[in-house]
């Protein structure tokens, strides 16, 4: 019976180091670039969403979001964009911006061929920057 846990651990342990990383799942920054690029195309396209970019300089949102993405998903890279409970402060991002902007994302990332389980995961490391983005503490009691 040692040998069946030792044995599974074993092959648990080969599969998640063999997996590629999340950046790599994603297309790496060349592949991420053209799903940020995607996203945008959706984002200014959705009357909800556009009026937040009305004033922006896309081409270097774009690069800044791709950086933000990567750092998300690869410890090797460094975010070194505005801090994003500042850049985002008084903008009136609620919640159901965010959903429909993560869902714009979300398609992107689909059309792109991205597994969903490489989805699920950037996802869940995304929701983690939802309250620097809208401004919102999530804190019961």
């Amino acid at each position: 019976m040692r040998g069946t846990v030792c044995s599974t651990v074993l092959r648990i342990n080969s599969m998640s180091e063999s997996e590629p990383d999340l950046l790599t799942q994603l297309g790496g920054t060349e592949g991420l670039r053209r799903v940020v690029d995607e996203m945008y195309v959706r984002v200014l396209a959705d009357k909800d969403l556009n009026h937040f970019f009305a004033d922006v300089e896309m081409d270097k949102l774009v690069r800044m979001q791709t950086e933000f993405m990567a750092s998300i998903t690869s410890g090797d890279i460094e975010y070194t964009g505005a801090d994003l409970t500042r850049v985002h402060k008084g903008r009136g991002i609620t919640r159901q911006h965010f959903s429909q902007f993560v869902g714009h994302f979300t398609s992107a990332l689909q059309s792109h061929g991205v597994t969903p389980h490489a989805i699920d995961q950037v996802l869940g490391k995304l929701a983690m920057y939802s309250d620097k983005i809208t401004g919102n503490a999530n804190v019961d009691g």
